[in-house]
């Protein structure tokens, strides 16, 4: 695959996990990579924060832990655990800035990971208050870019949602977010009251110890994921600055908007 000279920082194992994401498919790996520089340059606020030590990004780990699991699941897949924290300060609950500290761990993460088959996430929503409902209706806009940014630009494959405990008030809510992502996600969103539940579709040998699991605990894990994003500071900035090299113009329409790019772009 051709690479632009704008690109030419990017090391060999960044572009495998876009061939591998986009299932060997050239055109598609071409289009995608090209994508994940494009809408970082469009949407250049999304990405201006590259720490979660310094403020604004440090109030959120008091909101939320964002949490790629150490280990896979048996079919190859990485677990992504998104946990509202029980008794969150309400002044931490910015629902914009953690659309950007989700995208600072998935920078991370694309360093670090290896052949994987796909993504599950698992929302635990279960310390949620109504109060979350007004949060996120507020940042509607910033987490539909997000969501349809981060489909559309990034190697991978979510193969399921699993969402947990969720109470009745974030009926709505849950489906504002399903609303963002194309059918066939929206086809796979489990929803579970009960840890058994979940257990069935994801083993105690990948979920940590909150959920039954044998791995450590989300406390220890979002602590560790918090250390690792500051120890590739350097990386971070560094796709930031060859972001600001690139100097294609890009059209809103072709990767965001009602038929974004990530209903164009077909995950499965």
């Amino acid at each position: 695959m051709h690479r632009s000279n704008n690109h030419t920082n990017v090391d060999t194992k960044f572009l495998e996990l876009f061939v591998r994401g986009c299932r060997m498919d050239f055109t598609r790996t071409r289009s995608k990579f090209e994508a994940f520089w494009r809408v970082r340059a469009r949407y250049a606020d999304l990405y201006q924060y590259r720490s979660l030590n310094d403020p604004p990004l440090a109030n959120i780990l008091d909101f939320i832990q964002i949490v790629p699991l150490p280990r896979l699941t048996d079919e190859g897949l990485r677990v992504t655990v998104f946990r509202l924290l029980p008794g969150y300060p309400e002044r931490a609950a910015d629902v914009a800035a953690t659309v950007k500290a989700v995208l600072l761990v998935s920078d991370a993460r694309m360093h670090d990971e290896h052949a994987i088959a796909g993504d599950i996430f698992l929302w635990d929503v279960g310390g949620a208050r109504g109060s979350i409902v007004a949060h996120v209706a507020s940042a509607a806009n910033a987490l539909r870019r997000g969501v349809q940014l981060a489909h559309a630009a990034y190697p991978q494959r979510l193969k399921c949602v699993h969402v947990f405990a969720a109470p009745a008030f974030l009926a709505s809510t849950i489906q504002l977010l399903r609303s963002f992502m194309s059918e066939t996600i929206r086809r796979r969103f489990r929803l579970h009251s009960k840890l058994e539940q979940l257990q069935e579709y994801i083993s105690l040998r990948v979920l940590p110890s909150d959920f039954g699991g044998e791995e450590e605990s989300l406390d220890v894990l979002s602590e560790k994921w918090r250390r690792r994003v500051g120890e590739l500071h350097d990386y971070l900035r560094n796709l930031n600055e060859i972001t600001h090299e690139t100097s294609v113009s890009v059209k809103e329409r072709e990767y965001y908007g009602a038929v974004g790019a990530f209903r164009k772009l077909e995950i499965d």
